[in-house]
């Protein structure tokens, strides 16, 4: 087939403009627009054969339209009519006369009649030099050699029309179809769109990508592959996207050797490619080619100063090269870049842990931060695995608050000879054995289980007597926790009906009473529920003291539920959730992540979490009710946010013992806590 060029006079077709308008709305529905266009004496014409309109008789001479022949319907078919032209093709119209004949053209692009492709500006460009432009006759053959650059630039003239609201092209159409398709999840929609695009310019190189695209989608890489080796071949020396496409996916099928060859191809095109340069660092990275990686990395950087994942990756390639100042330098900023970046908390603590680097202070509070990091996240595996590792340090993950002045809680001094009752669940979340295990995803991969840091031994007087404490008490410490449980399972149970009683008759006091009158009636609600769920659970007397810490906490819940209640909170009870607190409080548009600690009258501190800790310092909406005298008259004092480190003192819990057999034996004989010496 072969390339014919049109005239168009607006003397001679005054009706030229209502034709691009009428085009220009059936090519946006996906339509070609068929015309009956003169082209003289010419006989030759084939259904297929490629056209471009020209304006001509003006200053602004040049292309405003593209199309294609077509075949006539067929009771319009010349040939049909007549014997005397059975050698014409059937593009041929009835309407043709001797000398003058007419033909069907489908357009498919059209621009604005004021604003074609003009002829003079395609004089100016180098590969247009000594290219015939000037009209010889209608439906004239254009010179195969210059049929690619003519298409180049028609599409680049109608892309500029189509943003400017003066022009269209099918092609486009069908392509921007093919990308909404892949965006919206029908990639076997985008394939047909695709095609479509390249039945009407098979050398439309976006098409290609974009059958690539369809077909990553599809997860049929090969025929990606394939599609984006063919705009490769279309054209190698601006084919720097398709290299880098095809890179992905031979990165992906784990063909690393071919992936590096592509994205260095990319780069020869663009030395500025910034993407290119990441995916052949993450390629060194997975040969294990370190210095490279790093050299790819620092390339990105250079180009665009912001991408944290490559500040990220270099810091890692600088780890696992035991280079471990630089990657604590690279963890730092990719922290600072992008907040969120809980692998580099994870890794920044791996590389403070090490010999030349330590610094257990900040190596812990690097695994702590990636353990709430990785609990929001979703990803409870790591950050099992981050909580091990700081189990590995000697800063305990449970520190315990006391008051720094009497402002905060009124205390008597504390017995420093007495040992200090650790409630069981923090015994439970403290384990003596210590060890890290290993991972081989690409996150957590091989350099985590080279980890071993040092910490000092205790004697073994000290350990056996803190061994033997634990373990007198643990057998009434069960049996509480036991009926503990059974008390707070009933107040879950009942607590939402506790909210609807108390919304009731808050209704219909405040409209008649006092707000004195109000607390006395939610205060009454509370006693009453405490003692309907105790007849009810409790068969026989409860043997343990109120003083116990843990009932004294569950009873200073109660007290803070009914102090948001009788102000008109919403109260749901997340102490199960492993949230962080323990209550979550809701008004209106405000709500409040509460948590609840108490103070018996024989001790003057409390255990406090590291997740609790965390968000105390991060969370906005944390809140601290710190209770004493919780089994008789509770005093409340509510901390908020930072308030917590202004007012208390935290002290780190060196180690804890748990009973490793599942029966207790109350008769025993001292042996010695085999305590691990770590290597240096």
């Amino acid at each position: 087939m072969v390339t014919r060029i049109f005239l168009c006079n607006e003397q001679t077709e005054p009706e030229i403009r209502d034709f691009i308008r009428e085009a220009i709305a059936d090519i946006s529905e996906g339509e070609q627009y068929i015309v009956t266009w003169n082209c003289g004496n010419i006989q030759t014409l084939k259904v297929g054969d490629r056209a471009y309109f020209k304006r001509i008789g003006s200053a602004n001479q040049g292309y405003f339209a593209s199309g294609t022949v077509v075949p006539a319907d067929r009771e319009y078919q010349l040939k049909l009519r007549s014997a005397r032209y059975r050698e014409l093709s059937e593009a041929y119209d009835i309407d043709s006369q001797a000398n003058n004949f007419r033909v069907w053209v489908a357009w498919d692009a059209c621009v604005s009649f004021d604003e074609p492709l003009r002829t003079d500006y395609l004089k100016q460009l180098p590969h247009f030099q000594g290219m015939p432009l000037e009209p010889q006759s209608d439906a004239g053959v254009f010179r195969e050699e210059y049929v690619r650059m003519l298409d180049r630039e028609w599409e680049r003239q109608t892309q500029k029309a189509f943003r400017a609201g003066k022009g269209i092209s099918l092609i486009d159409v069908y392509y921007r179809w093919g990308l909404e398709d892949i965006q919206q999840g029908f990639p076997q929609d985008a394939l047909e769109s695709f095609r479509q695009a390249l039945k009407l310019n098979p050398n439309f190189i976006k098409a290609y990508l974009g059958l690539g695209d369809a077909h990553v989608s599809l997860r049929e890489y090969a025929k990606a592959v394939g599609d984006y080796g063919k705009a490769i071949s279309m054209r190698p020396d601006k084919a720097r996207l398709a290299y880098y496409k095809r890179g992905e996916i031979n990165f992906l099928l784990g063909q690393f050797q071919q992936a590096m060859a592509d994205f260095q191809a990319a780069i020869a095109i663009d030395p500025n490619y910034a993407d290119a340069h990441f995916s052949l660092g993450n390629t060194y990275f997975k040969l294990k080619s370190y210095e490279q990686a790093i050299a790819a990395y620092s390339k990105t950087l250079e180009i665009s100063p912001e991408r944290d994942l490559a500040v990220f990756r270099r810091g890692r390639s600088h780890y696992i090269l035991k280079e471990f100042p630089e990657s604590i330098r690279d963890f730092s900023h990719a922290i600072e870049l992008q907040p969120s970046n809980v692998d580099a908390y994870y890794y920044r603590g791996l590389a403070y842990s090490q010999p030349d680097t330590a610094d257990e202070t900040l190596a812990g509070d690097d695994f702590r931060k990636a353990i709430v990091l990785y609990q929001t996240q979703g990803k409870p595996e790591k950050a099992k695995k981050a909580k091990e590792l700081l189990e590995t340090l000697a800063i305990d993950s449970l520190p315990k608050a006391r008051p720094r002045s009497s402002y905060a809680i009124s205390a008597a001094e504390p017995d420093t000879n007495a040992v200090v009752d650790t409630p069981p669940e923090i015994i439970a979340e403290v384990p003596l054995a210590m060890s890290t295990s290993t991972d081989s995803n690409d996150d957590h991969d091989e350099e985590t289980s080279r980890l071993i840091m040092a910490t000092e031994p205790i004697s073994n007087e000290v350990a056996i007597s803190n061994a033997e404490t634990a373990i007198s008490n643990l057998t009434e410490a069960i049996e509480k926790i036991v009926e503990v449980e059974k008390i707070v399972e009933k107040v879950v149970e009942v607590e939402k009906i506790v909210e609807v009683e108390k919304i009731v008759e808050v209704e219909k006091i405040v409209e008649v009473e006092k707000l004195v009158e109000v607390e006395k009636v939610v205060d009454r609600v509370v006693e009453k529920f405490v003692d309907r769920v105790v007849e009810k659970v409790v068969e026989k007397p409860i043997p343990f003291s109120i003083e116990d810490p843990s009932t004294a906490e569950k009873l200073a819940m109660i007290s803070v539920m009914a102090q948001y209640m009788r102000e008109g909170w919403m109260v749901r009870s997340v102490d199960k959730s492993q949230v962080g607190y323990d209550l979550e409080c809701t008004k209106d548009d405000l709500c409040e992540a509460v948590v609840i600690k108490s103070f018996t009258s024989d001790r003057e501190s409390f255990a406090i979490s590291a997740i609790e800790i965390e968000n105390a310092r991060s969370n906005k909406d944390f809140v601290l009710w710190v209770v004493s005298g919780a089994a008789e008259n509770p005093e409340l004092r509510c901390l908020r946010g930072r308030e917590l480190f202004e007012q208390f003192d935290l002290d780190p819990l060196a180690f804890a013992a748990k009973v490793r057999q599942a029966t207790v034996q109350l008769e025993f004989t001292p042996v010695a806590l085999e305590i691990p010496q770590f290597e240096q």
